[in-house]
């Protein structure tokens, strides 16, 4: 795994000469503030009613939960989708991926090189505007009303921590797996989309009935395991070559 870290860190230096890239992390702040609002607004009402502070707490807990559930997602799946470009497409651009190629990293550890490129900047800028978030809405919206600092549930929080992570690693290495061996890199970005889209459909209709957003998203990762499995076997330097080629 040396070797695939090796590669991992001189795309991260890459991607983060970028401009463009803090101006997307920008924006990911920007998508979390309906969760300030809808809090504050939340909060508020409660207020009005002459809730108990105990009341307020633990609404506020709960929608730190909701936040802690499904913000994470949004931001990596987006923040990937951005990342993505930097970390094959783009070298196949370049003609840059068949030096690579004639390196002693093997197949795998260029693929999981490249995975862990987009993985691990996505997971700590999610956790980044987590915690930001948290803090904002406390400062801002709950420690006004209640006087403490409320914390998310443990079980919302082991998520964010353990599965999330989990669900972007299966899903960055298998839209890397797509880029490696197809030449349109369109077809495997679209798999960012049907995951983000697939959990949202599991999480609003009755297919989750009983379920709690923990179980989804160990669901979701096992079955991405087992994807990056079998398509794995997808993975030859011919393909690879062939794809940079445009002919794959």
């Amino acid at each position: 795994m040396r070797i695939a870290f090796t590669i991992a860190l001189k795309d991260m230096k890459e991607i983060f000469h970028q401009r463009s890239t803090y101006i997307y992390i920008a924006f990911m702040f920007l998508i979390s503030y309906p969760y300030l609002a809808g809090s504050r607004a939340g909060i508020g009402q409660l207020t009005g009613q002459g809730a108990s502070r105990a009341q307020i707490e633990d609404t506020a807990r709960s929608f730190l939960g909701i936040a802690i559930y499904t913000l994470p997602l949004t931001l990596t799946m987006l923040f990937c989708t951005y990342l993505s470009a930097y970390a094959i497409v783009l070298e196949k651009s370049k003609r840059t991926l068949e030096s690579l190629l004639a390196t002693p990293a093997s197949l795998r550890q260029m693929w999981y090189g490249k995975s862990l490129a987009v993985a691990i900047p996505s997971i700590i800028v999610t956790f980044l505007v987590l915690a930001v978030a948290v803090v904002a809405l406390n400062l801002g919206v709950i420690s006004p009303k209640t006087g403490t600092f409320v914390m998310p549930a443990p079980l919302p929080l082991i998520t964010a921590i353990v599965l999330v992570p989990l669900v972007t690693f299966g899903v960055v290495t298998l839209v890397s797996l797509l880029q490696l061996v197809l030449s349109n890199p369109r077809i495997a970005n679209f798999a960012f989309i049907a995951v983000f889209f697939g959990f949202y459909i599991v999480t609003v209709t009755q297919a989750s009935k009983g379920w709690d957003f923990s179980l989804i998203y160990l669901a979701t990762a096992v079955v991405l395991a087992l994807a990056n499995l079998i398509f794995g076997r997808l993975l030859t330097k011919e393909r690879v070559v062939l794809s940079s080629k445009g002919i794959a």
